[in-house]
């Protein structure tokens, strides 16, 4: 099973499991990107939102979970399929891949709120 934490983190601050989470997303696109043949997106380093309204983190909390089980699925998917002895369709990979941004691109925009 495909998850995004870290074996370790630190967990100082509230929500810093989504935040490691996004990291860990951030780092399955870069390899969804490579396979693909994209450029790549460029790497941000999410930090923990201590200072932020709870509801504001609630939604990282929930948004970066509903993403991380959709990345596990694409992947997972893509992981059988070599498995089985069969390349991933290119169009595939990039389909997982642009998701990925886009998803990320909207929980950029809520860091940047």
């Amino acid at each position: 099973m495909i998850h995004f934490l870290p074996d370790s983190f630190d967990h100082s601050t509230p929500y810093d499991e989504a935040v490691a989470r996004l990291n860990g997303i951030r780092a399955a696109l870069g390899v969804a990107e490579q396979v693909a043949g994209l450029s790549p997106s460029g790497a941000v380093d999410y930090q923990a939102p201590a200072a932020w309204p709870e509801a504001r983190r609630r939604c990282l909390d929930t948004r970066s979970v509903e993403l991380a089980q959709g990345a596990a699925a694409g992947l997972e998917m893509l992981a059988a399929q070599r498995d089985a002895g069969a390349e991933a369709h290119p169009k595939s990979v990039e389909r997982l891949a642009l998701t990925l941004r886009t998803e990320l691109a909207g929980l950029d925009r809520l860091f940047s709120l």
